[in-house]
């Protein structure tokens, strides 16, 4: 699995993020056993699920019994991705029209989809530091761009948030096979793949509409110094202590 916790990333002054407070993922309706009693023992207070309603009807989340996480439902797709995926199913598509559909993606993401952000921002803030988990399907995307966000907010170095969004490319799921029979390795490369590349072109449309990531929380997503500050208490800590459960440096199996 794509799943992994957002604690340990430095944030300056000798603070961190949280361990096993913010979690990222990818779908949890194939979680085993041994999966359910790690999640079970995260506590999740909220989960965000960026996944359309066919999507969560297609792979209903598996949770652990006796887990009763407030879910926020925020489904959206980018503009561009049904063409994509027409495209894909047909065989109508090279590597490099991948890279340029999903780059396209990532800087829709960043200024047309700044509702959807804001939305799972308000969900993190209402937590107040309770265990939240973000996810959609492949949890790379959406959810790629969503952690981004999240770690914006809490001030880690934009260096450090590409780190964190290439980690993905470590646990990817193995889709060979729900791939249209015909699909060339380096078309599912570049479907499958994070890429320095794709989140670049979110910050790039950041610095482009707003100027960068400060007047992006404040003016695009509604989070001023004040809110950012609650955020930042509740989910940072001082950076000495023991880990959690799940590493930031240790994608895969929750």
């Amino acid at each position: 699995m794509n799943f992994r916790d957002l604690g340990g990333y430095p944030v300056g002054d000798g603070r961190r993020t949280r361990w096993g407070r913010l979690f990222r993922s990818d779908s949890l309706g194939a979680l085993t056993e041994e999966d359910l009693a790690l999640v079970a023992a995260l506590d999740l207070y909220r989960v965000v699920d960026f996944r359309l309603p066919h999507e969560r009807e297609l792979h209903p989340n598996r949770l652990p019994v006796g887990a009763g996480p407030k879910v926020t439902e925020i489904g959206f797709w980018p503009d561009g991705v049904p063409e994509m995926l027409k495209a894909l199913r047909e065989l109508r598509i090279d590597a490099a029209g991948i890279e340029r559909a999903v780059t396209g993606h990532y800087r829709r993401y960043a200024v047309h989809h700044r509702a959807e952000y804001r939305r799972m921002l308000e969900a993190v803030e209402e937590a107040a530091g309770r265990p939240t988990l973000i996810h959609c399907v492949s949890g790379k995307d959406r959810t790629g761009f969503g952690a981004a966000v999240i770690l914006m907010a809490l001030g880690v170095p934009r260096t450090v948030i590409v780190e964190d969004y290439l980690l993905t490319n470590d646990c990817r799921r193995d889709i060979g096979h729900l791939m249209p029979s015909g699909t060339t390795e380096s078309v599912a490369e570049a479907f499958t793949a994070a890429r320095p590349a794709y989140i670049e072109a979110a910050f790039e449309s950041i610095d482009t509409a707003f100027g960068g990531i400060d007047d992006y929380l404040a003016h695009g997503l509604g989070f001023g110094e004040q809110r950012l500050q609650r955020l930042r208490e509740c989910l940072t800590e001082p950076a000495t202590g023991s880990a959690s459960l799940l590493s930031p440096r240790r994608a895969g199996n929750p």
